[in-house]
């Protein structure tokens, strides 16, 4: 048994083949009305069970580097599910398993994506895409999944300047809508931390942490590391910092945490990582630590996402270091970050983790899997 989501066309000539005595002008106004009751059909019911999902692959994005999303379609029924573009011929193609351009641009007019940029713009038109006149119907099978990985700033132009855009994907005429994402395209950033024993700079690692360089990013915007403790000085190790509860037990006021972001980036003098849970890697959420020494036994374990980038940054830290402490390893006089500011790096300075950007091809297949 299959769900076959058929095309107005062949619906509505089926319609008007028995209705020939009729007069011309009473046949064409049969059919649009057909077209309305068939569309709201299959907008209203047929696409049951069928939902999209729609991932950045990075949330903040360097201008001139792609934008890459991840288009997704999972079946959650228990039968195969047939889908065609509203308005396309399917006679003389193949049925595909891989989700293709027609499939992701099938929205009203042709369009996929609704974008929402600052000061209430708005994009849905398509550049560099034209619809053919037939495309193969899309065979998802019970309980799978198909999707696809596309750099969208090739077919929607605007979003390569530096601005914030929130995206939903609504493909077949907007009978599915996908959960929003947000990208923010701007200039790499560092962070200057105010200590009342010094500054010291942080160059973000976007390559390997993009997650956790966001979330560093958005807290430090709002303020959240504002007059915060370094409630941690463990002597030739690290300082830690962030919790806003000055005890490490705090998290971010909504309780997000993040997935691990590990890499191969060695955790030496002045690298700049999040703290998590010995028991889940994925529990960072606001605190930070700052090495003051090479530890090879945390290489891969906690995601580096930053490193200190001049002298004076590593003098503040051994400054800091040098603070007599506890039993516990608190300081015995507090030390407090005064603020944090995010700043544009410099265009002298080479990024951290710098490596050649390569655009991905226009359309990367996902594999069709089952759903576990």
């Amino acid at each position: 048994m299959s769900l076959r989501f058929k095309s107005l066309k062949s619906v509505v000539k089926s319609r008007l083949a028995s209705l020939g005595s009729m007069r011309s002008g009473s046949v064409l106004l049969l059919a649009v009305c057909l077209a309305c009751v068939v569309s709201g059909s299959a907008l209203g019911q047929s696409y049951s069970g069928v939902q999209a999902q729609l991932v950045a692959r990075k949330t903040v994005v360097v201008p001139g580097d792609p934008i890459v999303l991840d288009f997704v379609l999972r079946n959650t029924t228990d039968d195969l599910v047939v889908l065609t573009p509203l308005g396309m011929q399917t006679e003389g193609f193949s049925p595909v398993s891989t989700l293709t351009l027609p499939h992701i641009f099938s929205g009203s007019g042709f369009t996929g994506l609704t974008i929402k940029g600052d000061f209430g713009r708005t994009w849905s038109d398509v550049f560099a895409y034209q619809p053919p006149a037939g495309a193969a119907e899309l065979h998802i099978p019970a309980h799978g999944i198909v999707g696809v990985s596309l750099a969208i700033d090739e077919f929607y132009p605007p979003v390569q300047r530096a601005g914030r855009y929130e995206m939903v994907w609504t493909p077949y005429g907007g009978a599915i809508r996908s959960n929003s994402v947000t990208v923010n395209v701007e200039p790499r950033k560092q962070a200057e931390v105010f200590t009342d024993r010094g500054t010291m700079k942080i160059q973000f690692d976007y390559d390997h942490a993009p997650k956790h360089v966001a979330n560093f990013i958005e807290l430090a915007r709002e303020g959240f590391y504002n007059q915060r403790q370094i409630h941690r000085i463990d002597p030739g190790y690290l300082i830690q910092t962030g919790c806003p509860k000055g005890d490490g037990t705090g998290m971010r006021r909504d309780g997000k945490t993040l997935d691990a972001e590990f890499s191969d980036t060695p955790i030496d003098r002045g690298t700049v990582c999040m703290a998590r849970l010995e028991s889940d890697p994925n529990s960072a959420s606001c605190q930070f630590f700052i090495t003051a020494s090479r530890i090879p036994e945390w290489d891969a374990r906690y995601t580096v996402f930053g490193r200190l980038v001049d002298k004076e940054s590593l003098a503040t830290l051994d400054k800091i270091m040098e603070m007599p402490i506890d039993e516990d390893g608190r300081p015995k006089h507090r030390v407090i970050v005064s603020f944090v500011r995010v700043v544009d790096v410099p265009p002298d300075i080479r990024p951290v983790g710098s490596r050649p950007s390569e655009s991905p091809p226009p359309s990367t297949q996902l594999p069709t899997v089952p759903a576990k």
